[in-house]
């Protein structure tokens, strides 16, 4: 019935819905009091007789079909519909972009991000060149500025998502309850006050429940309440969504009172267990992580590299459904695999370790002097080589450090590169990520895996779309939002 083709439909698929709002650049607004113009795809639509919302369909069915491959296609990260996407979102604390390139490709139009890091803003105008960004601290931030930018009102927001700096929340960085950066959940409720979104997530690591013996916990939960909000919480692990990695996160979502909304966490896609089944910090038994993702599915068809060594070419073709999809649209050029420099002394303790060994397998000479003294059963996951059959452990910013986990290559002598991280991280090939290689590892070791992300998007968006208020039981968790969060909310 429509014949528009694939090829206008890649020139203009970010282009065409851009009318729709002032949102869609990254130039400053002008304000004009000339009379609002029709915008181009309703002129569009309507110069053909088209339904407007049944050839936005048409459109991103095409996009979706051009290249569908069914075993790929859970793992597949395309690059934004923009004003396509029916539901808006604004991503603050945005970092590299994990969290946009996981909405963009549930629904969303993501159409404001912030990060106060300028590296970021560099990484996201080279893979997000038309949403708008800002690098600017949030405390200088505020609804109007985003009002402004977006062109949105008040309450016509979908979706507002953020994920706070976590370094003093986390069980693996200093838990410090009076770090500054601890408040900063409190700045992004500030924020969602303002714009009154349908939806507020707030994205963080696990420790942040017990900071404070629970009493963060608590707070965050009597924030949502004091703006108007019903909040859940729950641990959610990226393996369950086809993320190579063993990774817990924490994620509040909120629902505006008025919608009678509770919930949205994503039922797991791989592996045998459900939310809140598998618990952080422990070994897990084989049948707990069977159907998860190994370490051969996420990197093993990227080419060899020494310490210190930047690939810029493939050398072997993609053997796995997930090897596959993290090299659509990746063109012939390897970005950002980079291993990094290590010392003498460290290479010669990686060349001791077989696959699955770790720090206990090393000469007592070559061990660090902090680490003579240590307990056998103490720091399992230092210096510890992955193995191919292996699910790889959390990528953090300092996994070019053999010492700090298990981030030795599985047979070569080197920690793993930038874009091995990044793989296992879920970014896909085509994803750049700009600065100094300092930068990248922590753009890399902070992100949310955009895959992780998607399906928390998709299952918000079903939520957003549905005419039928929802509220689901909460999901088994370690952790629960204090009933007196409720009770604030219902005085």
């Amino acid at each position: 019935m429509l014949h528009e083709s694939t090829v206008m439909l890649q020139r203009h698929v970010a282009k065409v819905g851009r009318g729709e709002s002032k949102h869609m650049s990254n130039r400053k607004i002008k304000q004009s009091k000339q009379p609002a113009q029709q915008a181009p795809l309703d002129v569009y639509c309507a110069a053909r007789g088209f339904d407007r919302d049944a050839f936005i369909h048409h459109l991103i069915s095409e996009h979706l079909a051009r290249d569908f491959d069914l075993e790929t296609e859970p793992y597949r990260l395309r690059r934004s519909l923009g004003g396509l996407a029916p539901l808006t979102a604004v991503d603050l604390f945005s970092g590299a972009g994990g969290i946009t390139l996981g909405l963009a490709n549930a629904g969303f139009n993501v159409i404001f991000c912030a990060d106060v890091q300028k590296a970021c803003a560099a990484t996201h105008q080279r893979n997000f060149p038309d949403i708008h960004f800002e690098a600017v601290d949030i405390e200088k931030l505020d609804g109007a500025d985003i009002r402004k930018a977006t062109g949105l009102r008040k309450s016509q927001l979908d979706l507002l998502i953020g994920g706070p700096p976590c370094q003093g929340y986390s069980i693996i960085g200093p838990r410090a309850g009076d770090d500054p950066r601890n408040v900063l959940f409190k700045q992004f409720l500030r924020i969602a006050k303002d714009m009154q979104p349908k939806c507020v997530v707030i994205e963080n690591v696990s420790g942040l429940a017990t900071l404070g013996k629970g009493a963060m916990l608590g707070q965050i939960g009597e924030a949502f309440a004091d703006i108007g909000y019903d909040v859940d919480c729950a641990e959610l692990v990226a393996a369950h969504y086809g993320v190579p990695q063993l990774r817990w996160r924490m994620f509040f979502i909120g629902w505006r009172r008025d919608l009678k909304r509770r919930g949205g966490f994503p039922t797991p896609s791989h592996g045998r267990t459900a939310i809140g089944d598998l618990v952080p910090n422990r070994t897990l038994k084989p049948h707990e992580t069977a159907g998860f993702l190994t370490v051969f599915d996420a990197i093993g068809d990227l080419p060899p590299i020494g310490s210190g060594v930047r690939g810029h070419a493939y050398l072997a073709a993609p053997t796995t459904p997930f090897q596959r999809a993290m090299r659509v649209d990746a063109g012939t050029i390897l970005h950002n695999h980079y291993a990094p420099k290590l010392s003498k002394q460290n290479l010669e303790r990686i060349e001791h370790l077989k696959p699955g060994d770790d720090w206990r397998s090393l000469p007592h000479h070559l061990l660090p002097a902090g680490m003579q003294r240590a307990l056998r059963k103490d720091h399992t996951r230092r210096f510890r080589r992955m193995h191919w059959g292996g699910v790889a452990r959390s990528i953090i910013t300092r996994f070019r450090d053999p010492k700090s986990g298990e981030y030795i290559h599985p047979d070569q002598t080197r920690t793993i590169s930038i874009r091995e991280a990044a793989r296992i991280q879920s970014f896909p090939d085509w994803f750049v990520f700009e600065g100094s290689n300092t930068e990248q590892y922590d753009q890399v070791g902070n992100a949310v895996p955009p895959l992780l992300a998607k399906s928390l998007g998709r299952e918000l968006a079903n939520m957003l779309t549905s005419r039928t208020a929802e509220k689901r039981p909460p999901v088994k968790s370690r952790y629960q939002i204090p009933a007196r969060s409720f009770l604030v909310a219902a005085e």
